[in-house]
């Protein structure tokens, strides 16, 4: 199954489907159900990959048919969400907002937020295409409410964008300028591209709407903007010059008339008696002026017209040009609209996989212990991860850094933590070293080829938190464990190898040390300290990082998650972040 995983990672889907084949046999054997949905579940993703849609469906309703004997019911809730999916992009979107009614009722009474959020956004996009758009606004304000209330600004920025384009719907064009402008800011700052680009085509069409055709034409155009501008610029400076050109001509020819004048003016009254000899003369040389007058004016009007056919040609060309520019803008928007959905519903799946906020709340609340997750993804998957399990006498808990981010970190991500729960949950492994040792000869096993071992895998801490010797049990690859105690940081190295394949495979030794009451522990990935910004664009370091440790462990956890993450974020100010950010603290 692992290695099902791992093909449909690489885009094999055939051999991927080959292997989830081969485990669902051996799961039906074996007669371990759970499995055997979660195999159901990778098959129909793998059939959707593909394009065939109505198997897809077939393997989630399998999915279903297991999950309810086996009464998972986010399991349930998981392919309902999925059938919905494909329905909305069929538009048969009757059947598509059942299945999403259906996941979210689930969802509610398992108390799932996240996934809560996600279906109400996809409810509302589903009743904006049924111009039910007042309804629509119900479900994307009740969606944005959920994700502002668990801190999820990605999620919130998604939703904001949904809201800008049903109030265009709604004619509120003020409304959605003002929700786009503020989607624009917070993007900007996060360096969130893509949510960037959806505000400006809201902005764009907002304007249109409004007739204020200049704001739009800003928008439209904001690529462009300098090379218009400096177009614009130079064919105004073009018709300028000609028509000074021209007024000069014409002041020239004037003074000439006046001259001329002056000049009959003044032989007339010196020589009055010569004045019937030069009569017929002057009369033949004001014709000649004359016809050189027109001349001029003419050859002047031939020369502007000729001058503006050019800029007529000229502006032509350039609009020409600014609609193959407009539509292989909107093919490349449209294509970037497919992969970042499908980024999106890979989030979505990670999210899934990682243990809920609410869930290490209710379990660590029963031993009274305080704790905070700072989670920052580069992208929109993750390759850090962090992964908790309880047992009546002990907390496990993992914090990693994968190999690579966005989708590539992401895959292995979510094969760490299926690992992890079959080694420690399903195996019963508890010992931190051994947990990592069992993990390295997974991740080597299922990354192997035939070319030979692949160097992916990740950095990772492993603690155990005793309960009953107030002892914390550790192992580390690469990545240290700091603990504060009064007042005092202390640092607990770890051992110089990644969990995966590398050239020392030396094992993993398990460490203990006794905890006192109020320590700290922080266990961090290393994307906090490679953090570039500051005043002079350099990295954060880790000497900074210890110091800031030190210097905020006397305050509550959320307190200390709050001040990290200003750091984090002032520091960064609005350079892009590196990598992705996971640091889990927990007072005793």
């Amino acid at each position: 199954m692992l290695l099902g995983y791992s093909l449909e990672a690489k885009g094999n889907y055939k051999a991927a489907l080959q292997n989830f084949i081969i485990a669902t046999d051996l799961f039906k054997k074996m007669k371990i159900k759970s499995k055997l949905a979660q195999c159901y579940t990778a098959m129909g993703i793998v059939y959707w990959y593909q394009g065939f849609s109505d198997k897809a469906i077939e393997y989630y309703k399998k999915n279903i048919s297991i999950c309810l004997e086996i009464k998972d019911e986010n399991g349930v809730a998981a392919s309902y969400g999925n059938i919905a999916i494909i329905f909305d992009e069929r538009k048969d979107l009757d059947n598509a907002l059942m299945y999403y009614k259906k996941a979210l009722v689930i969802f509610e009474k398992n108390r799932r937020p996240m996934q809560m959020a996600a279906c109400l956004d996809n409810m509302s996009l589903v009743f904006k295409q049924q111009k039910e758009f007042k309804t629509a606004l119900d479900f994307n304000l009740r969606s944005y409410n959920l994700r502002e209330s668990i801190g999820d600004t990605i999620g919130m920025l998604a939703s904001m964008e949904n809201l800008g384009s049903i109030f265009i719907a709604l004619k509120k064009y003020d409304d959605a300028i003002q929700i786009s402008e503020r989607v624009v800011e917070i993007a900007n700052r996060l360096g969130a591209k893509e949510d960037v680009k959806y505000a400006y085509l809201n902005l764009k069409e907002a304007y249109e709407a409004k007739k204020d055709y200049p704001a739009a034409n800003v928008i439209l155009n904001k690529l462009m903007e300098v090379k218009d501008s400096l177009r614009n610029i130079e064919n105004a400076n073009q018709i300028a010059e000609l028509e000074t050109k021209f007024k000069t001509k014409e002041k020239e020819i004037e003074l000439s008339e006046v001259k001329l004048i002056q000049q009959l003016r003044d032989k007339e009254n010196s020589e009055q008696l010569k004045r019937k000899n030069y009569f017929i003369i002057i009369l033949i040389v004001i014709g000649v002026l004359i016809v050189l007058i027109g001349i001029l004016l003419l050859k002047r009007f031939i020369d502007k017209q000729k001058i503006v056919e050019a800029i007529n040609k000229k502006n032509e060309a350039i609009e020409a040009q600014k609609i193959v520019i407009d539509k292989a803008y909107q093919e490349l928007s449209e294509k970037n609209k497919d992969i970042t959905d499908s980024i999106k519903y890979a989030q979505k799946i990670q999210q899934a996989v990682l243990p809920s906020q609410k869930f290490i709340l209710d379990e660590l609340s029963k031993t009274k212990t305080e704790h905070f997750i700072l989670f920052k993804p580069k992208d929109i998957v993750s390759g850090d991860f962090y992964w908790f399990h309880k047992t009546d006498k002990a907390l496990f808990y993992v914090t990693a850094d994968s190999t690579g981010h966005g989708v590539p970190g992401g895959f292995m991500s979510m094969l760490g933590i299926n690992l992890l729960n079959e080694i420690v949950i399903e195996r019963g492994v508890t010992n931190p070293g051994e947990i990592l040792n069992r993990l390295r000869e997974e991740i080597v096993r299922s990354l192997k080829t035939d070319d030979g071992y692949s160097k992916d895998g990740m950095d990772a801490v492993v603690c155990k938190i005793d309960f009953e010797t107030n002892t914390l049990e550790y192992a580390a690859a690469n990545n240290p464990i700091y603990i504060v105690r009064n007042n005092e940081l202390i640092v607990l190295s770890a051992q110089k190898m990644p969990v995966g394949y590398s050239d020392n495979m030396q094992s993993f030794e398990t460490n203990v040390i006794p905890l006192n009451s109020a320590d700290c522990i922080y266990s961090i990935t290393d994307g906090f300290a490679d953090q570039f910004g500051g005043p002079k664009g350099k990295k954060f370091k880790y000497k900074q990082l210890k110091e800031l440790l030190l210097s905020i462990n006397d305050n509550v956890m959320q307190d200390q998650f709050t001040i990290l993450n200003e750091s984090f974020e002032n520091w960064k100010g609005d350079l892009e972040q590196v990598d992705d950010v996971c640091v889990v603290g927990l007072k005793i």
